[in-house]
């Protein structure tokens, strides 16, 4: 290849970007390259827990790939000291240093990575990692655009249209709207299932109500009720810019975008 590549672009050889896509983990960084094109490579040995985003292109080179990481954000999770000396709330950053090379929003950031074996690959800085392969998670919390503040939001909304995923796995949620710029809360057991690349599907089932609630009618949203006790299957593709497209039905998607909450240790 002459020029740098989006991941999702090449055919799917074992020496080709696209065999590429997928999430790879190792002692303390982790990488995650998706077919839309958008990386995630997190930072799980220090405290706080980090996670640099943005958009990923590949080529090949020598007996690998240079891989080119244009950062759009860094997201540092909640982190506190022992005992209790020292507390930060998660938030994003200007800069963060990763296998000896910075990086920071706006700026492009050069990373080689070499296959070591069918399951394994080594992700090189300044220092290098080895990270093996493993199936994929869609976690976090999804919500529509502008809605930064719900109880203030910049949009509008009609009833039956779904505003939140929160894909906890103890407990998650869904918002869905109601009347008069209301919504309600379906708190429900949740399980995610990976289908192909940038796929999923959700598994919903109701346990109890909150918020915007009809008595005797359970909430509704794109064209799906949420009884208790019943299971709802949603489809879920990962789109570009850290946003997903949850649907019920062809006809019947939203988008949502990812959150991020200052009081979670985590990056999920």
């Amino acid at each position: 290849m002459d020029a740098a590549t989006p991941v999702a672009a090449a055919a799917s050889t074992p020496a080709s970007p696209a065999a590429l896509i997928g999430w790879w983990r190792g002692d303390r960084v982790c990488l995650e390259l998706f077919a839309n094109g958008d990386f995630e490579l997190s930072d799980l040995g220090d405290e706080p827990k980090v996670m640099v985003m943005g958009k990923a292109s590949v080529v090949a080179e020598g007996d690998g790939f240079a891989l080119q990481l244009a950062t759009e954000r860094i997201w540092k999770g909640r982190y506190v000291s022992s005992c209790r000396k020292h507390h930060e709330y998660g938030g994003f950053i200007d800069s963060r240093d990763m296998l000896g090379v910075q990086f920071e929003p706006g700026k492009a950031t050069q990373l080689k990575l070499r296959r070591i074996g069918d399951a394994q690959v080594e992700l090189c800085g300044v220092a290098c990692a080895t990270l093996t392969r493993t199936t994929p998670a869609l976690v976090a919390r999804w919500r529509r655009a502008q809605m930064e503040f719900p109880d203030r939001p910049k949009a509008t909304w009609q009833a039956g249209d779904l505003l939140e995923l929160d894909l906890n796995r103890s407990l998650g949620h869904v918002w869905a709207g109601a009347a008069d710029g209301k919504f309600a809360t379906v708190y429900a057991r949740i399980e995610v299932q990976y289908v192909a690349v940038d796929r999923f599907t959700v598994t919903l089932r109701p346990e109890y109500y909150a918020d915007a609630v009809v008595a005797g009618v359970a909430p509704t949203a794109l064209g799906l009720a949420f009884p208790v006790g019943a299971s709802q299957v949603l489809e879920v593709r990962r789109l570009a810019g850290e946003r997903i497209e949850v649907c019920a039905a062809a006809d019947r998607c939203a988008t949502l975008e990812r959150q991020f909450d200052g009081g979670h240790y985590d990056l999920d």
